[in-house]
């Protein structure tokens, strides 16, 4: 993904777009040996002067959940990230006032089906295709899994759940590690709420599995990646997410949100920092540096979700002009770029140009999204 780039005026054309921006975090830089040391316990001095994320809040936004599916105080949920030249940490704690489950004890069993857990979703180039996620309970038992494309564009999971070394479907990690550890209470309790941390090593290696193009990420200060978290409790009936999942949506023509994960252009962003963010800034703060190809991405996500809606109202055949898409697109979002729409035997490719850094965003009916500069070098793929 493009370096960072800083704030955008206000008076651009595409303030409507920065409006829309997703939650940033400035990632410090350690240079502790912090891979030795991964025991689940975030009071450690590494983790001192590193600030916490927002408080995760229900997955669909305060617009559109219902008060009794907001946490309450007792059941706060944050991280802190650092990263190194390896690997990329995320620490995070986990309150509860209710019983925290933890049964499951088999590498990547499908611990959401009944354990509290923590969830990590990581796409480092934003392309929406060859996403990562990872789940974690409360006695450390992970569950990874590669998604080649979301699950509602006919996605698959490739995991060694379903999967052995060799088959089309494996995926495996070699490099991660994971720590968890109980704070307070105790697991399995209704009596006695436990609250609980836990530490990842995320190995840009393992991240950057089976993605075309990963020769372009560089691991550096200023790199960004897109990035979501998920506490899920009681089977599934409590998501907590930090960024909330919201997206277009053609029919109310407006911005909503969903009880879904699998929407990864509407996660949140990670920016590396340097080793002085810790001290000196706030990794949420609104004038933490974007993602040039933002309204590009915006604007192809809008294309994206109306051609999908269009698809379900005329028997399966897509808008060849944005005309066609009028009553299905935010025309506010769409009016500063170019659009060209040409229809392929898969479905169609559309490609906008006049995003502000100069590129070309390009997004397919299957959700792949890639952006290339103006002289066709592409910097971003699936």
């Amino acid at each position: 993904m493009a370096s960072a780039s800083q704030s955008p005026v206000s008076s651009s054309p595409f303030q409507p777009h920065w409006n829309l921006y997703p939650r940033t975090y400035v990632v410090p830089k350690i240079s502790f040996p912090l891979l030795d040391h991964l025991d689940g316990d975030l009071t450690k001095d590494v983790w001192k002067d590193v600030p916490f994320s927002d408080v995760f809040d229900d997955i669909r936004g305060a617009t559109d959940s219902p008060a009794e599916d907001r946490p309450n105080p007792q059941c706060r949920t944050r991280f802190k990230a650092v990263w190194d030249e390896t690997h990329l940490y995320i620490g995070a704690i986990l309150q509860s006032d209710f019983e925290t489950q933890a049964h499951f004890t088999e590498r990547n069993a499908p611990i959401f089906q009944k354990d509290s857990d923590f969830e990590v979703f990581v796409d480092m180039f934003g392309s929406c295709h060859h996403y990562k996620e990872l789940e974690v309970n409360a006695i450390n038992t992970p569950w990874n899994l590669m998604l080649d494309k979301p699950y509602d564009d006919g996605g698959v999971e490739h995991s060694g759940r379903i999967a052995k070394p060799g088959d089309d479907l494996y995926y495996e990690v070699e490099h991660q590690k994971t720590a968890t550890k109980v704070i307070s209470g105790k697991l399995n309790d209704p009596k006695n709420p436990a609250t609980w941390s836990i530490e990842v090593a995320l190995s840009y290696r393992d991240l950057l599995a089976h993605v075309k193009g990963k020769e372009h990420f560089v691991v550096r200060p200023g790199s960004m990646l897109r990035i979501n978290f998920s506490r899920v409790e009681k089977q599934g009936a409590m998501n907590w997410t930090w960024q909330p999942q919201i997206v277009w949506d053609p029919h109310r023509r407006r911005y909503a949100g969903y009880v879904a994960m699998h929407l990864p252009d509407s996660w949140g962003y990670f920016v590396l920092g340097d080793q002085h963010h810790a001290r000196e800034n706030n990794p949420n703060d609104l004038v933490a540096p974007k993602d040039p190809s933002w309204p590009g991405r915006l604007a192809a996500m809008n294309i994206y979700y109306a051609q999908k809606a269009y698809s379900q109202q005329n028997g399966g055949t897509y808008a060849t002009t944005v005309t066609e898409l009028i009553d299905l697109v935010d025309a506010i979002i769409l009016e500063p770029f170019r659009v060209e729409i040409n229809l392929t035997k898969e479905g169609y490719v559309a490609n906008l140009a006049g995003n502000p850094d100069g590129s070309i965003v390009t997004v397919r009916q299957d959700r792949l999204l890639s952006i290339a500069q103006i002289d066709q070098v592409t910097i971003s793929t699936g």
